[in-house]
């Protein structure tokens, strides 16, 4: 019976050696991720985490350490975890990532662990009616007391329902429009703040060979308002509304393992579809298979970013909330989306302290405020269609900061295995949330079975 490892962020294929993964990130989105070889990985842009699986159970890391010192556990010949009596095939896992040294404390769920808190079903139905209390004025760690944030006309607009977008469904006209106009009516939804006509980002290959493509010129956010940088040669990405993933990338990628997505502005200054496009829709659905979706319980809008993906990888589709309103997180299907030479991916959120504006939340920061790439915590989501389950993880956004959210955040679901939450700048799991996640790569996983998630935003 052999002990394999499963990273939280995607999902999943076949047995792989049982090694801790580091989190990777990327600082500026080019270049190439090196990687070691694996009898399976699955891209993930930046951070991973890791639980361990026997006979089909999630099991802690502790308890395969105590494994291999009373001798039960062993390692095999083929660098998997395996039970000192004789070897069977081992049960399907999942894995991702680079392997590196392990990390500092174990990431683990452990089995059998149903979150005895309210259902995910009526935290969803009864939080607009339920938003927490106010906050009275805490003492900050200098001692002063801090002010209850204002209640301004500049707070963030909550992202559009797909349900209200018009055309999602309505198949995409190649070469009607020029490059510069943003096509409206086709489900994507325009990004002002950006500051490209609508695009969330716009790659522009100088070169393009049997081997795909090489020196990418990322558009700067703010250079063109009125779209004139989505110009022949160029891929332009765009946002599409919560539950869905853009749908349009070439099949050739970078040359150096570099993503490249969206509309492709042809010689003659019209939008198309990209050549490894998975729909004639701009947007396809998320898996049907499970549904997550963050319910805000704050006193304050906020908003979880998606990472732009494939593309500049940079984190600008927005997800805004409202106090009160609930919204839909697009989860990839591992079998049905991008793939990244060949390896299935996973969508990654950062999830921004409460009260930051939509265009400061979802764009590349600079490191002077806890936003963008530096909010302080990342969430993690894909389904696996080999076992048929999600996996959905929260952790904090290492090495780039070591921020805290200034609000609790917890993963309730009906069918899931395992307990993750975030409380007070802590991630906790386990029975009754006995446990608490430390060192770099602290963070917490469960897998969904069936049903709905919610992540569950409240006050501190």
């Amino acid at each position: 019976m052999k002990l394999s490892t499963v990273i939280a962020l995607t999902a999943v294929t076949t047995t792989v050696a049982a090694s801790p993964h580091r989190h990777v990130h990327r600082r500026w989105a080019r270049g190439e991720m090196k990687r070691q070889n694996t009898d399976t990985e699955i891209y993930v842009p930046v951070a991973t985490v890791i639980v361990y699986v026997l006979n089909g159970q999630l099991i802690s890391e502790d308890e395969v350490r105590q494994g291999i010192v009373n001798g039960t556990l062993v390692w095999g010949d083929d660098s998997n975890l395996s039970t000192s009596s004789t070897v069977v095939p081992s049960p399907t896992s999942v894995a991702a990532g680079e392997q590196s040294k392990a990390p500092e404390s174990p990431l683990t769920v452990t089995h059998k662990d149903i979150s005895e808190t309210s259902s995910a079903a009526s935290v969803i139905s009864s939080v607009v009616a339920q938003p927490d209390p106010p906050r009275t004025s805490p003492e900050s760690k200098s001692g002063l007391p801090v002010q209850p944030e204002p209640q301004s006309s500049s707070a963030p607009v909550p992202t559009t329902p797909a349900s209200t977008v018009e055309g999602i469904d309505i198949e995409f006209p190649n070469e009607k429009y020029s490059c510069n106009e943003f096509p409206l009516g086709y489900g994507a939804t325009p990004v002002k703040h950006a500051g490209l006509g609508g695009w969330i980002g716009i790659q522009d290959p100088q070169i393009f060979g049997a081997s795909g493509f090489d020196d990418i010129t990322t558009v700067p956010h703010g250079s063109c308002s009125d779209g004139k940088c989505c110009k022949p040669g160029a891929f332009c990405s765009y946002s599409c509304p919560p539950g869905y993933l853009k749908s349009s990338w070439p099949e050739k990628q970078g040359k150096k393992g570099q993503s490249i997505g969206g509309l492709h502005c042809n010689d003659n200054n019209k939008l198309k579809m990209a050549s490894g496009s998975i729909a004639k829709t701009l947007c396809v659905k998320g898996t049907d298979k499970i549904t997550i979706k963050v319910v805000n319980k704050l006193q304050r809008s906020q908003s979880i970013c998606r990472t732009d993906y494939p593309g500049t990888e940079s984190e600008t589709v927005p997800v805004t909330t409202r106090p009160g309103e609930s919204s839909e997180l697009a989860c990839p299907d591992n079998s049905k989306y991008y793939h990244w030479q060949g390896k299935p991916t996973s969508a990654q959120y950062y999830i921004n302290n409460g009260g930051v504006e939509e265009s400061e939340a979802c764009q590349w920061g600079d490191g002077a405020k806890a936003v963008g790439n530096w909010a302080p915590v990342n969430l993690g989501v894909g389904f696996n269609d080999v076992d048929q389950k999600g996996y959905i993880s929260l952790f904090q956004n290492s090495p780039t900061t070591n921020a805290e959210l200034d609000f609790n955040v917890e993963l309730i679901a009906d069918d899931m295995n395992g307990k993750c939450k975030y409380s007070n700048g802590r991630f906790h799991y386990g029975e009754k949330y006995g446990e608490t996640a430390s060192g770099d790569n602290r963070g917490c996983t469960i897998a969904l079975n069936s049903g709905t998630l919610a992540v569950v935003l409240t006050e501190r």
